[in-house]
């Protein structure tokens, strides 16, 4: 297996990643969402075969991103009928190209998503972890690369919801 590929796909950005330094970053200890037990985290990882497209799937498997197991997840709003969740990962190398995951504007820089897939809602930026106002992994070979942020957005129903915590 070769540690480095100069173009792997993920949604519309193309990441030159290294395969090794990204495995061994997923599911680190001391990140939020490690060996979280949460509602959120709980839902997460019963349903993300449910709600994450198959093609994007195999993306994220393919430079060994844990799906299941994020660095950090939360529900950052919600309604009476929908939650908004936040869903981050990160791996190793170099964005080569893609959209800029930032617009400034009057009132500074925002964070700008693309749309993967309408319902459930998914959207995705990336963007270097320099960037990332949380807890990041410690990567231990700075020579592998760059932590890259893949900053997920999902919104989910309330129905959707009770029925995936009510059988997980």
């Amino acid at each position: 297996m070769k540690k480095f590929r100069p173009t792997i796909p993920i949604s519309e950005w193309k990441i030159a990643t290294h395969l090794e330094a990204t495995g061994s970053i997923q599911n680190q200890s001391g990140l939020p969402a490690y060996a979280c037990s949460c509602k959120w985290c709980s839902l997460w990882k019963s349903s993300f075969k449910n709600i994450l497209p198959s093609w994007f799937a195999s993306e994220l498997k393919r430079i060994l991103v844990d799906i299941p197991n994020p660095a950090d997840l939360y529900r950052f709003e919600t309604n009476g009928k929908y939650s908004s969740i936040r869903i981050v990962y990160f791996i190793v190398g170099k964005i080569q190209s893609g959209p800029n995951a930032w617009s400034e504007g009057d009132s500074g820089n925002t964070l700008m998503y693309r749309t993967i897939q309408e319902k459930p809602y998914i959207s995705l930026a990336v963007y270097s972890a320099t960037h990332y106002y949380g807890d990041v992994p410690i990567l231990n070979d700075n020579k592998a690369g760059e932590l890259i942020c893949l900053d997920m957005r999902l919104m989910v129903n309330n129905e959707f919801q009770h029925t995936h915590l009510t059988n997980a």
